[in-house]
């Protein structure tokens, strides 16, 4: 697994094999033409999030739950590629763990993602998620980060069927 600090060559083309993945699995599972599914950017309620923003509060010396423990809605398929960490200064987490049906499935090293031009990491390893499967995301924060707003974007995509979120 690499880590790339820009949308194109490998990055890209895992971007693109992702939503390979995500437009196959919703056209077959959903038994729709490719016409009737339409992808779109990742929200904050697709991992579960209750509000629409991407801001966590984070505890030092542990892993924090970033996005709950959320079962992928029927008809919804979701897929994880990159991550913008909106932060100045030190980082408050310098690790994500994916989780899904209760085994591990991602770790990414993102400290100092802050530091980079773009304040973007892309992951050669996208995770997706099928329709009613569950999903955990979790950053650890090191020490000195307690009660501290950790701001990070997940950017990734959405495959549905047109007409339930946008047409």
């Amino acid at each position: 697994m690499s880590i790339y600090t820009k949308m194109e060559g490998t990055a890209m083309e895992a971007y693109r094999a992702m939503i390979g993945t995500l437009k196959k699995k919703a056209m077959q599972e959903l038994k729709l033409p490719e016409g009737e599914i339409i992808v779109r950017s990742l929200r904050p309620e697709d991992l579960g999030l209750t509000n629409p923003d991407w801001t966590f509060t984070i505890t030092a010396n542990s892993w924090n739950l970033l996005a709950p423990n959320y079962t992928v809605a029927d008809n919804r398929f979701v897929g994880v590629n990159a991550v913008f960490v909106a932060e100045s200064g030190e980082q408050a987490v310098t690790q994500l763990k994916v989780t899904s049906m209760g085994k591990d499935k991602r770790y990414w090293q993102i400290q100092g993602a802050n530091f980079l031009q773009d304040q973007t990491e892309y992951f050669d390893d996208p995770i997706t998620v099928d329709q009613n499967t569950p999903i955990t995301i979790m950053g650890y924060a090191p020490s000195g980060t307690s009660d501290t707003a950790f701001r990070c974007i997940f950017l990734g995509a959405v495959a549905e069927k047109k007409g339930v979120l946008v047409s």
